[in-house]
This record gives structure tokens, C-alpha cells and sequence, in this order.
């Protein structure tokens, strides 16, 4: 209780949501955040991130609900599995799933449609990596890479968490006077550039998946 009561008195109310994100995803394993820590400092290797598969513990006991009373996600999307490939069952059992939907970011309504291959390992976890496309009512496109670690659940369906990095492939340049206030909006989409964020999915039987993302930093 004194140790809580000092983190309190001394971290800024925006470092304390950012402490109680990392108490959240405590059961993901010491690797995961090793990785989190070069990601958010600034490190472009993004295949860094396959040692999320060493020494994962399960990380999906808390519900979506948790996460929202933390703080809000900025992005978020409602989506559909619309084709699935086993491209690989040797030596690991590979399944490759393309999914489309709509999505939101910062609030502002968008279209996403997106690649994730999904690994399974012999521990029982799956192991994923995606990509994906959002495009916003403007015809911004905003692009993001994840990576994760997941497991079927009894029932079916699917869950994992993982890390997201969001970028800004190009910004919309219009001649066009008229449309100043869509460029000023896509302005306004460049805070997502290069942005790294933490992940919650689940997908149910069916193959409709929710994702909910929340900023790192």
C-alpha cells in the first residue's frame, strides 16, 4: 500500500494510465516487453518481435470491459474473417486469414481490410503477425503492422493481445481550394504516423473479430 500510495504522489495522471496499461498486460512474458521497450524507443526492426513466442504465459483472463475502464482505445474495429488458407502445416501449422470491416480512429469513421498469418505453436499458443489497410472518408490511407500471441478458446472462438505500429504511408495532397477543411482533417491523421499501440482481439466461431487499441506513447 505505501509503495502505491508513492507512485501516486508522483507520476503525472497520464503516467500512471501508461503504469496501470503495464500492470494489465503483466501476464504477457518479461520477452514481450523487452520488445515493447526497443519498439518505443525507437527501434525499426520490427522482426525483433518473434521472441514474443519464448516463454509466453496466456494473456486474455480480462475482458474487454477492463481495458475500457482504463482508458479509451483510439482505434477500434469490427471485422469479418473472408478467406482462410493453410499455407504451411510443416513444420509449423500456418494459417493464413484476410479480413475486412469498419473501423474508427480518433473517433473518425473508416474502411479496414487486412492479412494476419497465424502460427501454431506446440505449446498450445498461437503466434500472429498482420497488416493491414485503413482508409478514411477522405481517401487517407493509414497502414499498421501487429504482432501477437493468442489461443482458441473451448467454444471456438479466438482471443490475443499484442503491440500494433500504426504509419502514415503518404498524406493526401488536394489542388483543390475548396477542400480545405477533408485536408485539414487529414492533417489531423499524421499524429497516428509511426504511433505505437497495444492490442486486444477476439474473434468469435463465426469469424467476426473486435479489436480494441489503446496508445503506448
Amino acid at each position: 500500500m505505501m509503495i502505491e500510495s508513492e507512485i501516486k504522489g508522483t507520476l503525472s495522471s497520464e503516467s500512471l494510465r501508461k503504469v496501470t496499461l503495464v500492470l494489465i498486460f503483466s501476464s504477457i512474458s518479461l520477452t514481450s516487453f523487452l520488445i515493447i521497450e526497443l519498439v518505443s524507443t525507437g527501434s525499426s526492426t520490427f522482426g525483433q518481435i518473434d521472441s514474443l513466442q519464448a516463454n509466453s504465459s496466456r494473456s486474455n483472463q480480462l475482458t474487454m470491459d477492463d481495458y475500457d475502464t482504463i482508458v479509451n482505445p483510439f482505434y477500434s474495429e469490427n471485422t469479418k474473417s473472408t478467406n482462410i488458407k493453410v499455407s504451411s502445416i510443416d513444420p509449423i501449422p500456418t494459417v493464413e486469414v484476410t479480413y475486412t470491416g469498419n473501423s474508427t480512429i480518433g473517433g473518425a469513421p473508416t474502411q479496414t481490410i487486412g492479412t494476419i498469418v497465424d502460427k501454431m505453436n506446440n505449446d498450445g499458443l498461437v503466434s500472429s503477425k498482420g497488416q493491414a489497410i485503413i482508409l478514411t472518408s477522405t481517401g487517407q490511407v493509414i497502414t499498421y503492422r501487429s504482432e501477437s500471441i493468442g489461443n482458441y478458446n473451448p467454444d471456438g472462438s479466438f482471443s490475443d493481445s499484442g503491440i500494433m505500429i500504426f504509419h502514415m504511408p503518404f498524406q493526401m495532397i488536394s489542388g483543390n481550394s475548396t477542400e480545405e477543411s477533408s485536408n485539414s482533417t487529414d492533417t489531423l491523421y499524421t499524429q497516428y504516423d509511426n504511433l505505437f499501440g497495444i492490442y486486444k482481439k477476439t474473434v468469435d466461431p463465426e469469424g467476426n473479430g473486435l479489436t480494441k487499441v489503446w496508445k503506448w506513447r
